[in-house]
């Protein structure tokens, strides 16, 4: 019988664990597809005119090739149920989340529709806890910017060489997107993430700022008022962080920060005044928003606690909101605005759960600043940011794919930072200000109980 000394066992075990957990080309090639897909939708959909789009009933072809590009994750985390575990129990309340939509489908008004979406939500969150397991923050940063540059080439190429699908019956850009709003959204969230990317990537810092300003002026020529309003007021809130970073005054300024645009966004929503309301060309109910939010009230008092279900509330003339659509020409899809929308799905239920993953998740991300004060520490704090301001006047980062998989691994990862990492204290401003930006991979944190193994990024090589 052959002999196996221990010391070259461990050492063959360790070698082959670094070999098949180690993310290579083609993985994170991978996650930029797949991303893609969650944000862009398949490229022959792009060839679809506004009124094709408006006559189909739903893509069971794009949530088919988005559950399969996504089923890669779960196949390459497989056997590591130990790191899915701890993964989970970094922020609890943010599966709940996902696993109550799927449970509305018991008391659902539309049970096919929501398990079909909430089965799309719960695996993106799955996706997100893969992300957090094989990548750190830094590199997930850089594949998202990736995903970010090909979505601002693709649609400027839209615009400009395809303008029949490139830009809205009105003259406004949408470039691959559906709707002018959603590459509103694409910029709004993409920006903070590509200028941070590129902060801690030397070698495409020049590539993403690009990307960076080709969104800005996607944005500008979208004529997307709320996400004009949400992208600037993240860059805003980025340079505000980004000087208040390492600073004991930091809270102080996030609470003030947040809370000011807050107000700025309520009352653009509200058109409480009047000067601001006629510059963004905007009339006084916000395009019908406030009569439709006093419209919503009876439907979201008939379910108060636990709501219509996932994706249930809006389905038409024989859902839930069929006197509001008659009520209401443009037939609105959703709330347009976040909480609202969620009660009226997931009742306050999951409201609470939600309120409860955000403001936990904001209070860990002025923690995750002061350990790590570099632009890709700063980025949860400010995706964050943009996703409130977002929320007054849309529905939210829940409505969409690839911004829920973006607040998922924000939230993934400050939490981590929170409690596997030891608390730094800040240094005063006049005792040498702050750590410059740094590059290259940096760790999230460490394992429980195990100071010398990480938990979350840990094996990037």
């Amino acid at each position: 019988m052959a002999l196996v000394l221990p010391s070259n066992a461990t050492t063959y075990r360790f070698d082959r664990r670094g070999m098949l957990q180690k993310p290579g080309y083609f993985e994170k090639a991978m996650v930029v597809v797949t991303t893609s897909t969650l944000l862009m939708g398949l490229p022959v959909d792009w060839f679809l005119t506004r009124a094709q789009n408006d006559l189909r009933d739903g893509n069971l072809k794009l949530v088919a090739a988005q559950l399969f590009l996504m089923l890669f994750a779960v196949i390459r985390v497989l056997g590591r149920l130990d790191d899915v575990i701890r993964g989970v129990k970094l922020e609890v309340s943010l599966f709940l989340f996902s696993l109550l939509a799927l449970a509305s489908l018991f008391w659902s008004a539309d049970p096919g529709e929501t398990v079909r979406q909430s089965i799309v939500i719960g695996s993106i969150a799955v996706y997100g806890l893969y992300l957090c397991i094989r990548f750190d923050l830094g590199q997930i940063l850089q594949l998202l910017a990736v995903m970010f540059t090909i979505s601002a080439v693709c649609s400027l190429i839209f615009v400009f060489a395809l303008p029949e699908y490139g830009l809205q019956p009105t003259g406004e850009w949408a470039g691959v997107f559906y709707h002018k709003n959603a590459l509103g959204f694409a910029a709004a969230v993409g920006m903070p993430a590509l200028i941070a990317a590129g902060r801690a990537a030397p070698r495409f810092r020049l590539v993403f700022y690009a990307a960076a300003a080709a969104h800005l002026v996607l944005l500008l020529f979208s004529e997307s008022k709320t996400m004009f309003v949400a992208g600037f007021g993240s860059l805003a809130l980025m340079a505000v962080f980004r000087l208040f970073r390492g600073r004991r005054t930091l809270r102080g300024a996030v609470l003030i920060s947040m809370g000011g645009s807050a107000v700025f966004a309520t009352a653009f929503a509200t058109a409480n005044i009047g000067l601001l309301a006629k510059w963004l060309d905007k009339d006084v109910t916000l395009t019908g928003r406030v009569p439709l939010w006093e419209d919503l009230i009876p439907v979201v008092q008939e379910r108060v606690v636990f709501g219509h279900g996932y994706r249930a509330a809006f389905g038409g003339y024989f859902s839930p909101v069929h006197e509001v659509w008659i009520q209401h020409p443009w037939e609105p899809s959703h709330a347009h605005n976040a909480l609202f929308h969620i009660w009226l799905e997931l009742g306050l239920i999951g409201v609470g759960l939600f309120l409860l993953t955000f403001f936990r998740a904001v209070k860990r991300a002025i923690h995750g600043v002061n350990l790590r004060p570099d632009a890709v520490g700063l980025w949860p704090l400010v995706f964050l940011s943009t996703s409130m301001l977002i929320s007054i006047t849309e529905s939210g980062i829940t409505y969409t794919e690839v911004g829920w998989l973006m607040y998922v691994t924000a939230v993934l990862s400050v939490s981590n930072w929170f409690k596997n990492e030891p608390l730094r204290p800040p240094p005063d401003a006049d005792a040498g200000g702050v750590d410059p930006d740094v590059s290259g991979d940096l760790v999230l944190g460490r394992e429980l109980g195990s100071p010398g193994r990480q938990l979350v990024g840990a094996d990037i090589g």
